[in-house]
């Protein structure tokens, strides 16, 4: 696997063996960036830190009695990194913490092109991340590996596997409290898989209260998208050759166009629809393309970071491109004129 090298690419780090040695190494790997995610996150979860803690006990509670081996990951993250264990299961759910404490809703544009089995986003999110998110392989005990891009001391995230999966995830919000099984711990049972089947029976167990949709697919071309919608969820599959969602439910009209905070949500679709519809070319390099558009001047698909309420500064993270039939990740870090593809490779 090729190693970042130079400041236009993400760190990659490698883990390997049994759970909490695994979580010791990547907390050891990681530990000035797993503080600077703590504190990130701190100041945007906008909450008391015994609150947060009340809320990381809760989701650890949740997380062990559906995978011993994630807490066990996770304290094993915690050691390496010299943190309170708690604030590791926090990150983990970070996302149903942030829904009690902030609208965080204008982030990501997600495809897919089932005819080459080729899976993309951009992952759009807080300027702090940048510098700290990065490039994990996961080797298992088994045989099994994970490649994913992930912030520092998040076990589950974007990525995907060498029984060719992979998964992208866009943000949603909803007016319930989310208290189900954390997506960040979802995404990491998926890349655990080694069907889509089994991803399917997956998400039929463990649908309720999350607010974040979920694009899965595999080498073969198959694959769909679920909409989690707290106690309901929804299932789309592609409408012609192509999927794609950014942060609006599409099933049912939940969060409307005439809302402002969904406008980013809306242009992006409908950029990305209009991209889709004047290419028809659904190739890795149809995928760069759509997802560096920045043609429109308020909110574009490929975003330069701008003030936003929510995580101070928003704009885009990473692009990544998995070309899942070839074991194949592309990915380019930011925006600027530096900002060009990688590619590594799950072997």
């Amino acid at each position: 696997m090729k190693v970042a090298n130079n400041t236009n690419q993400f760190p990659v780090i490698t883990i390997s063996g049994e759970p909490f040695e695994r979580g010791r190494q990547h907390g050891a790997q990681l530990k000035l960036k797993i503080a600077k995610t703590i504190d990130f996150y701190r100041s945007i979860f906008k909450l008391p830190e015994s609150e947060i803690m009340r809320y990381a006990e809760f989701f650890q509670q949740l997380i062990d009695s559906f995978n011993t081996g994630y807490i066990a990951e996770m304290r094993g993250i915690a050691e390496g990194a010299k943190v309170d264990p708690l604030w590791i299961v926090a990150l983990n759910a970070r996302t149903e913490i942030l829904s009690r404490s902030t609208n965080a809703g204008n982030e990501c544009t997600t495809v897919y092109f089932p005819q080459s089995s080729i899976l993309g986003q951009n992952w759009d999110w807080g300027k702090a991340l940048e510098p700290l998110t990065v490039l994990m392989k996961i080797e298992q005990s088994d045989g099994h590996e994970i490649l994913m891009l992930t912030e520092p001391g998040i076990i589950g995230k974007i990525g995907m596997n060498n029984r060719s999966l992979g998964v992208c995830l866009n943000i949603l919000t909803q007016d319930e409290e989310l208290d189900g099984l954390p997506v960040h711990i979802i995404l990491r049972a998926i890349l655990d898989c080694k069907s889509l089947a089994e991803v399917e029976a997956l998400l039929d167990r463990h649908a309720d209260g999350k607010a974040s949709n979920i694009m899965v697919a595999d080498a073969s071309g198959k694959g769909f998208d679920i909409e989690f919608c707290g106690a309901d969820s929804y299932r789309l599959k592609p409408h012609s050759d192509y999927l794609l969602h950014t942060n609006h439910y599409l099933a049912q009209s939940i969060n409307s166009e005439h809302n402002p905070d969904f406008s980013s949500s809306y242009a992006r679709f409908n950029k990305a629809t209009e991209v889709l519809a004047s290419n028809i070319a659904r190739d890795a390099r149809a995928m760069h393309e759509l997802l560096s558009d920045d043609s429109d001047p308020v909110w574009p698909v490929y975003r330069d970071y701008r003030p936003d309420e929510s995580v101070h500064e928003l704009g885009t993270i990473f692009t990544v491109v998995m070309e899942l039939a070839h074991g194949k990740m592309h990915v380019r870090k930011g925006k600027g004129p530096n900002a060009r593809f990688f590619e590594y490779r799950l072997t």
